[in-house]
């Protein structure tokens, strides 16, 4: 029940603060949030480091050619991304999905499937990175390197689309799209 409860007040935040359009009160709850895990805090950071860069390197040169002052629009969305962000991780880090889902059997039979998509992609990853570490010596030059980064992921791409296709089959046995 505690996680059921926890993620519907995370889902209600969410789009709470997705209404909230004043800096100073994202700015309060950045340092709250800052102040009452500030591991997460910086996971959190890192996280959205590049989205977030991305996006605010694309306003600014936009700014440039409409000739407005972004400032105030860039605190606004880097303030309100990492609020929305930090409290997604921290809540679910408090929480076991599965339970908070219960009430569908249909989200919870997605969730897992996700989750078990999740770990054998890690694990791969994982077992990929091993096998390039066990078999050089030496730093690998550029082009190598290239190669080895497309193999890994054209080979995550195959895996997807095999994966899909099964859990696609899994899901019709089940009368997952007959439902109406």
């Amino acid at each position: 029940m505690k996680d059921r409860i926890l993620f519907f007040l995370l889902f209600f935040c969410v789009v709470t603060l997705t209404f909230v359009h004043n800096i100073f009160v994202l700015f309060i709850l950045f340092t709250i949030f800052f102040i009452l895990n500030y591991k997460i805090a910086f996971k959190t950071i890192k996280a959205i480091l590049f989205f977030n860069l991305s996006i605010t390197l694309g306003v600014i040169v936009e700014s440039f050619f409409i000739q407005k002052d972004i400032v105030e629009y860039l605190l606004l969305f880097n303030l309100r991304v990492f609020d929305i962000t930090f409290l997604t991780l921290f809540i679910s880090s408090k929480i076991n999905l599965l339970k908070a889902v219960s009430f569908s059997t249909t989200l919870q039979f997605l969730l897992s499937a996700t989750l078990s998509q999740i770990q054998s992609f890690s694990k791969t990853y994982e077992e990929f990175m091993m096998a390039l570490k066990s078999r050089t010596i030496k730093k690998l030059n550029e082009r190598k390197r290239k190669e080895f980064l497309q193999s890994m992921f054209y080979f995550f791409f195959k895996k997807s689309l095999h994966n899909s296709k099964e859990k696609t089959m899994a899901l019709k046995a089940r009368g997952f799209f007959d439902k109406t």
